[in-house]
């Protein structure tokens, strides 16, 4: 009996620890974190849980958010077969079976980054992988079901992942949440395209429906509810969310969504000239001076390039994309050379058709309620000495005050982009505030209001600024411009690295916290951010946009509604005045 005992022991630990899956290149290197063993991230006992997804069994481990609440972390599950060799710039296609136990327990993959600024060891092509964070992971199928939030990061669709060390679920975990971030590909691996059939369009925006898809067969494994899960994201995440909303091809995926700081109304979302992009990087791949290339020889020049070679060629190009205005969807200086590119509306795995702004106008969408907005002053994350080059050149012209992407007579670009800048100062050069409050409108603020008003006539919408300036996501920015930048509030909603200890921040920041985090785990859970009195919230009612009342919540020291934010009516009787065509973006 002792003998059976012993032996019994020795397989549970050979099962528990088990390392190392090689078949179709999935190799769960045990990457560190580096060097993040932040509480949460250091087991106070060793527990490991096995579950049995569609393709194969994962295993996890535990861990514990700084409120002690235990949970299950399963990370870099494969939700696509990797998009390598012959599947290099191909749509994803769902991963493969395996056998015996995939180790889920650690983040060792994220998609290539094309920035010098992100550099990362976990970086590899083989990364559509996403992670599953649940507390309700059980033997039993009849336990109840936690509704769900998927996260797609952001990023400007060339950088970031939804690993834990940036994307740590512990907060939306202590709300009794399941949580699952995803990776796609990003860059000229996710948004290249010759505009024709020969390269896929939107690969990264279709790896996200892929991974939806995903979510919808297994959540449930995991404890959490697939009927009840909100898609949620932020600046390029939060345009991606937009994309699936106006996607009738993702109806039944989610029944809720949340865009933080981005649409797809913002002229960054699409780009109109994909195949003059891939003409110049396949140029500068083949050093062919400038031939005009045909869409195969394009194709056949990215397949064969090595990784490296790609980075190098993005790198020149976002160097060199000031001298292509050509190769401009907002203005010269800041825009996005890859990003969503329009699809042929017969294509059945198409995910961007049709006009953006006039999808939305005629309520040709998935009918969700969304709680949407962005920060005070979002520009101020971004480099503000090269936003100041694009607002000297309008000074110069102001024509170049109108986005390439929006659908103006040429005629009236001069006159509209004098009443725009007048909006903010008579001469940007002089007023660095100005000019970046006026691209923060431009680029983000604006277009995301539009898009609230727009939708607010279909569903519920949930307005929201968030202007608390505080040290919890705090950026150093340039003295004598204020306001709250791009990204600032993630800090609030996100475990990380420097925020390890909320008790460390002052009470200001920690009230803030826990005041979104209310608001945004009630509209996950019961699709109003106030349907409850709370502690933190009280009585607090938050109001819905309404067409002829766009109400928002001012998200400061102090939770406030007000009436019209930034200078949305402006924009409105400046673009009413001067645009004559139907719109994709706004």
């Amino acid at each position: 009996m002792r003998a059976t005992n012993f032996i019994f022991l020795v397989w549970l630990f050979y099962v528990t620890q088990i390392h190392g899956y090689t078949n179709r290149g999935y190799s769960n290197r045990g990457y560190s974190n580096r060097g993040y063993s932040n509480h949460g991230f250091t087991n106070h006992r060793s527990a490991f849980k096995k579950v049995m997804t569609t393709d194969g069994v994962v295993l996890g481990k535990l861990l514990t958010t700084h409120k002690n609440t235990e949970f299950h972390a399963f990370q870099d599950i494969p939700y696509a077969q990797p998009p390598i060799g012959t599947l290099r710039f191909k749509e994803p296609l769902p991963a493969l079976p395996w056998n015996g136990v995939l180790n889920t327990k650690e983040s060792s993959k994220i998609c290539h980054q094309f920035n010098l600024n992100y550099a990362d060891p976990r970086e590899n092509e083989d990364c559509l992988v996403l992670n599953v964070y649940s507390t309700a992971v059980k033997d039993h199928r009849n336990d109840e079901l936690l509704p769900v939030l998927v996260w797609i990061h952001g990023g400007g669709f060339t950088v970031r992942s939804g690993a834990i060390d940036a994307y740590g679920p512990h907060y939306f975990i202590d709300k009794k949440l399941v949580v699952v971030t995803i990776n796609y590909r990003l860059g000229p691996l996710g948004f290249l395209s010759t505009g024709d059939g020969v390269m896929p369009k939107n690969l990264g925006l279709k790896d996200q429906n892929l991974a939806l898809k995903w979510v919808q067969k297994n959540i449930a494994r995991f404890g959490g509810d697939p009927s009840k899960v909100t898609l949620s994201g932020h600046e390029s995440g939060a345009a991606s969310v937009g994309y699936h909303i106006l996607n009738k091809k993702s109806q039944g995926l989610f029944r809720a969504a949340i865009l933080q700081s981005g649409s797809p109304l913002s002229c960054w979302a699409v780009h109109k000239n994909p195949k003059k992009v891939a003409q110049y990087l396949a140029n500068a791949l083949s050093s062919t001076n400038q031939r005009n290339l045909t869409s195969q020889e394009i194709l056949h020049i990215f397949k064969t390039a090595d990784i490296e070679q790609l980075k190098r060629v993005v790198l020149k190009f976002q160097g060199d994309r000031n001298s292509l205005p050509d190769l401009a969807n907002c203005h010269q200086m800041d825009s996005y050379p890859m990003t969503a590119v329009k699809e042929e509306e017969n294509d059945e795995n198409a995910i961007v058709t049709g006009m953006n702004y006039e999808k939305l106008k005629n309520g040709d969408i998935n009918k969700v309620p969304i709680l949407i907005g962005f920060t005070s002053e979002e520009m101020l994350f971004f480099k503000v000495p090269k936003l100041l080059l694009q607002t000297n050149l309008i000074d110069l012209n102001e024509s170049l005050a109108i986005t390439a992407n929006m659908n103006m007579k040429d005629k009236n670009r001069r006159d509209a982009g004098h009443e725009l800048k007048n909006l903010y100062t008579n001469s940007f050069a002089t007023s660095p505030s100005g000019s970046i409050s006026f691209l923060s409108d431009c680029l983000l603020n604006i277009p995301i209001a539009r898009y609230a008003f727009l939708q607010s006539q279909y569903t519920d919408v949930y307005f929201y600024q968030f202007s608390y300036l505080g040290t919890l996501g705090r950026y150093q920015y340039q003295e004598g411009i204020s306001g709250v930048g791009n990204r600032e509030e993630l800090g609030y909603f996100w475990h990380n690295a420097t925020a390890d200890n909320l008790d460390q921040f002052p009470k200001g920041d920690i009230v803030t916290h826990e005041r979104v985090m209310d608001l945004w785990s009630q509209f996950i859970k019961y699709l109003n951010p106030t349907a409850y009195n709370s502690q933190v919230l009280g009585d607090f009612k938050w109001p819905k946009v309404a067409e002829e009342n766009f109400l928002y919540l001012d998200i400061n020291s102090n939770l406030s509604v007000k009436r019209g934010p930034k200078k949305f009516t402006d924009w409105n009787r400046i673009y009413s005045k001067y645009t004559t065509e139907k719109l994709d973006t706004y």
